[in-house]
């Protein structure tokens, strides 16, 4: 089978959208399937990379609470046509079918092909604007796909807002060779082994990271030689660095990483994840899949991630002081971060990438039948 996976983000933009995307086209590679990844052209981007081709000028906007990417250019849909007709394409993939411009772009040319078109979408928002002034031509387009796929129950709740569509749900996987325990169990902290707490994100308002920041110092009464590694990157980064200024060596910020995220999730005592806003939550499920104990905020992707596993602590976002003496808490309970950690690599497994992407060709055969 050969399918085009259509999507905005893409490296060098790293994200979920993108993680998912690139774990896709593996499986269905080493599945015997031909995938080429479709996404536009990017500041950055690897000249020597394969099994991807791109289309127009990806630009960065401010949207939906965050830094989004959209594809500038002309004659994209006679391009995109004209590439599906040369790969010889028998599905078309889209994520984020309904976001400009590129999914959208990409379902009129395979439409005019008469190839069908498989949607997977990835974003909960609370409210839409776009959605409620263009519900009808939208509509028109989602009840034109072929399948459409939902990353969790919370995407779906979201668009049957606006819209009447039947939703599967098939999650993002996540690389079990690839996340994995690194052999440190957690342990008593003793006065040589400072505590390691780690926040993964892009550096934009709906992540979180000032709530971390706020806490620090609570925290610090107890553990003053707590460290708190940023991992991540973003147009708002010099901002959080400023307000991490007054926290001196407790905050270290490292940039972006890509390759090294297993031995980070995988040293650390705890993994935060303070965001307002998440539609699933992948850096929960590489990070339990590395045995990382999870402090979360309590929205309805992470709870779908975690499920009654008790990998981890859900709390309300935007109250540093419950994060605070949750990190405290958990930081003093050696056993409980213990069990704990068992229990995220159980969770973990059941989000294999095997399994997802069984489930993903299976669509496939459905829509191509």
């Amino acid at each position: 089978m050969r399918v085009a996976l259509v999507t905005e983000y893409y490296h060098p933009h790293l994200g979920g959208v993108t993680e998912h995307v690139q774990a896709l086209q593996r499986q269905l590679v080493r599945r015997g399937h031909e995938a080429l990844v479709v996404t536009a052209n990017m500041r950055g981007q690897d000249p020597s990379e394969t099994g991807v081709r791109r289309v127009g000028r990806s630009q960065v906007v401010f949207s939906n609470g965050s830094f989004a990417r959209i594809t500038l250019g002309w004659r994209l849909r006679s391009r995109l046509e004209e590439l599906f007709l040369e790969e010889r394409m028998d599905i078309v993939h889209v994520h984020g079918p309904l976001a400009p411009v590129l999914g959208l772009v990409a379902q009129s040319a395979a439409d005019r092909l008469g190839i069908p078109v498989v949607g997977t979408f990835h974003s909960w928002f609370p409210r839409s604007a776009s959605c409620r002034i263009f519900r009808g031509p939208l509509q028109r387009r989602l009840s034109s796909m072929a399948a459409r796929i939902a990353v969790s129950p919370s995407v779906i709740e979201a668009h049957d807002r606006y819209f009447e569509a039947d939703f599967e749900v098939i999650p993002n996987g996540v690389d079990i060779r690839y996340f994995h325990p690194n052999g440190r169990p957690p342990g008593p902290l003793g006065p040589e082994d400072p505590p390691r707490l780690l926040f993964l994100g892009r550096l934009d308002p709906r992540n979180g990271l000032e709530t971390l920041l706020e806490a620090m110092p609570r925290v610090a009464r107890h553990y003053p030689d707590a460290v708190l590694t940023v991992v991540g990157d973003g147009p708002l980064r010099a901002h959080y660095e400023r307000l991490a200024a007054p926290l001196g060596s407790s905050v270290r910020f490292v940039g972006r990483i890509y390759r090294e995220r297993p031995d980070y999730y995988g040293g650390t005592d705890l993994y935060l994840a303070p965001t307002r806003r998440a539609s699933f939550g992948i850096t929960l499920l590489e990070a339990m899949a590395c045995g990382a104990p999870v402090l979360a905020a309590d929205l309805d992707g992470h709870r779908f991630v975690m499920g009654e596993s008790g990998a981890g602590r859900l709390l309300q976002p935007d109250q540093p002081a419950s994060w605070a003496d949750a990190i405290v808490d958990l930081l003093s309970n050696v056993p409980q971060r213990a069990r704990m950690r068992g229990r995220a690599l159980e969770r973990a497994s059941a989000f294999a990438w095997s399994g997802v992407a069984e489930r993903v060709l299976e669509t496939y055969r459905r829509v191509a039948r």
